[in-house]
């Protein structure tokens, strides 16, 4: 029995390294080149920016919504699938749309699925872990970072062999297989099955100063993202063939410090590596807009394989210690794309505007400004995560 047990954990343990790599896969073929693919089809930075705060707009309303359900109906599973459907529908549109029009519905549609499937997709995979009592969650990070960087490697391939079409249609082959390796979470959550019986649970304060922190953080990194790969084609000279290249050398270097994350946050308070990752964060996005040549980014993006993954994990780390298990998803679901869709809402099109107006420089140091921003909310609201909510005990 022992040995089946040990066979059953092994066999869960590479499904969930599956559903890592080609969840991010699948992103990292066609994120690089979407909005390049939009510049090329007429789209200006105002523009992109705009149809960011209506996407945002549009997951604003719905992804409370759809998380809230899940938590009280215990469907987490298939409300993942159904973001990964959105998401491969939506770049079938990109690859066989003819007209504008067609476009922006495929570009609203990746709005309200990439955050929501990833930000769910990262809960389950804790809730799966910490019933199993596997504390692996840096290590399998890392395999969603190699699966961004091949994908990446392979897109500048696939973009040489078919153009844009071709990898938009493998970006939806992808997310069908990721679809297909979800089957590893359970159909109904365990959670709900526990807590069905009480009421609605209250909030730990911390949750407010990090709803607070999150709007800020967002505002400067989502925007940031959103012309990262413009800027290099536009002004670092970096062709549009080898933006996967750069793509993937961005995800490459995330890699061993997502492994290496299982052994380092538990050296520091999670909201102090939330804190050192928000400040890193503000740094790099401060240095890419100063950097004078293509030879600064190399470094740059270590020092991004560094502090990102230390700001993600402690981020979704803190936010499922400080919740209950009623509301965990719809408070995953608030922090990490409710109040990132309400900056981007207010502060899409304000941000293209800076970007084609003020130039990167001043873009790059604005966005710099508000992850900064984001961390001295942290600072100042401290103590106030010490309150814990009461989880009945099993």
């Amino acid at each position: 029995m022992s040995k089946l047990v040990a066979v059953r954990n092994r066999f869960g343990s590479v499904r969930l390294v599956a559903l890592q790599f080609l969840s991010l896969a699948g992103i990292g073929i066609v994120w690089p080149y979407v909005n390049v693919y939009l510049t090329d089809q007429g789209f200006s930075g105002t523009l992109i920016g705009t149809l960011g705060s209506a996407g945002a707009l549009l997951s604003l309303i719905l992804t409370p919504l759809l998380n809230q359900i899940a938590d009280r109906l215990g469907l987490h599973r298939r409300l993942f699938m159904l973001y990964m459907g959105g998401f491969a529908l939506a770049n079938i549109i990109f690859a066989t749309a003819p007209h504008q029009l067609l476009l922006v519905l495929g570009v609203l549609l990746q709005r309200v699925t990439i955050s929501p499937s990833l930000t769910l997709g990262m809960q389950l995979t804790i809730t799966y872990l910490v019933g199993s009592g596997k504390a692996i969650l840096g290590r399998l990070r890392s395999f969603a970072s190699l699966g961004f960087t091949l994908a990446s490697l392979l897109a500048g391939q696939l973009f040489a062999l078919g153009g844009y079409p071709l990898l938009f249609f493998a970006a939806s082959f992808l997310a069908l297989l990721t679809i297909m390796s979800s089957t590893i979470f359970s159909d109904k959550s365990k959670a709900k099955a526990k807590t069905e019986e009480e009421g609605a649970q209250p909030r730990n304060r911390g949750f407010y100063v990090m709803a607070a922190s999150q709007f800020f953080v967002a505002m400067g990194t989502y925007n940031m993202y959103s012309f990262i790969f413009i800027h290099f084609n536009q002004n670092m000279g970096v062709p549009s063939a080898h933006i996967g290249l750069w793509a993937a050398l961005m995800g490459a270097v995330e890699f061993p410090f997502f492994f290496l994350m299982d052994a380092i946050l538990p050296r520091f308070r999670i909201r102090v590596a939330y804190i050192l990752g928000m400040l890193g964060t503000a740094l790099f996005a401060f240095l890419l807009g100063v950097a004078p040549s293509l030879l600064w980014l190399p470094p740059l993006l270590i020092l991004r394989g560094l502090v990102w993954p230390c700001y993600q994990l402690s981020s979704f780390t803190l936010v499922n210690a400080i919740s209950h298990p009623r509301n965990v998803a719809t408070n995953q679901a608030i922090l990490q794309v409710t109040m990132p869709s309400v900056a981007l809402l207010l502060t899409g099109a304000l941000f293209g505007w800076a970007y084609d107006n003020l130039g990167p420089s001043a873009f790059f140091s604005l966005s710099a400004l508000m992850t900064a921003i984001g961390a001295c909310i942290v600072i100042a609201g401290f103590r106030l995560f010490d309150a814990r909510v009461s989880v009945p005990s099993e």
